[in-house]
């Protein structure tokens, strides 16, 4: 499964966790509602109503707890996948583009940028790509090999994040999404207002790195 596929099943089960959650939240509040009106109508004596007030809160509680647990099942299973890709595995490598880095001929950046997005899910030939590229880019493009956009006329190759960093960022977007579906008012990002929560999601994952 490709890493913005994770994202966007993230994003599913946030909704559907939302609203479990409001449903959850609505039940609860009637319930309390329902109780209230046998204790003043002395049906239910004071510990009893209590007692009740008190269960409906567990109900409650133990609802929106699993909603929101599917969410953090999509992050164990982003984990684990990048815990394979990111395993060393020598039938990982690519023997025709190591026939080329191993030709002499003097790669440009494009075709370096070329590359590094061929391999962007492959840990192992990333990895081998930066070594390279580290070792035969001129010297006066400095030691950034990350920035991937122009700085003083030289332009930087990009390569693929490492696996620990994306899990790293897939986190951090996951417990975002994780605490805002218990907000009953609309999320904000500074001055921008979102039509919807999925708009909210799908602008977080797009400013995610997911390169």
């Amino acid at each position: 499964m490709k890493t913005t596929d994770f994202y966007k099943k993230a994003i599913t089960r946030a909704l559907n966790a939302r609203e479990s959650i409001e449903a959850a939240k609505s039940a609860y509040e009637h319930e309390c509602d329902l109780t209230k009106n046998a204790f003043d109508g002395g049906i239910l004596g004071e510990n009893g109503y209590k007692e009740q007030l008190e269960k409906l809160a567990q109900e409650r509680d133990a609802k929106i707890e699993g909603a929101l647990s599917r969410i953090d099942e999509v992050s164990k299973e982003y984990s684990a996948e990048m815990q394979e890709l990111g395993r060393l595995d020598g039938s990982k490598i690519d023997s025709g583009t190591m026939a080329l880095l191993n030709s002499g001929l003097q790669l440009t950046n494009e075709d370096w940028q070329e590359l590094a997005n061929t391999y962007k899910d492959n840990y192992v030939m990333t990895r081998i790509l930066r070594e390279r590229y580290n070792a035969n880019r001129p010297k006066s493009e400095g030691d950034g090999f990350t920035l991937g956009q122009k700085n003083n006329g030289l332009t930087f190759v990009q390569f693929g994040q490492l696996p620990q960093d994306r899990v790293e960022n897939f986190e951090k977007f996951v417990k975002t999404i994780h605490n805002s579906c218990t907000y009953r008012s609309m999320p904000r990002n500074g001055m921008m207002d979102f039509a919807s929560r999925q708009d909210y999601y799908n602008y977080l994952a797009k400013t995610a790195d997911l390169i």
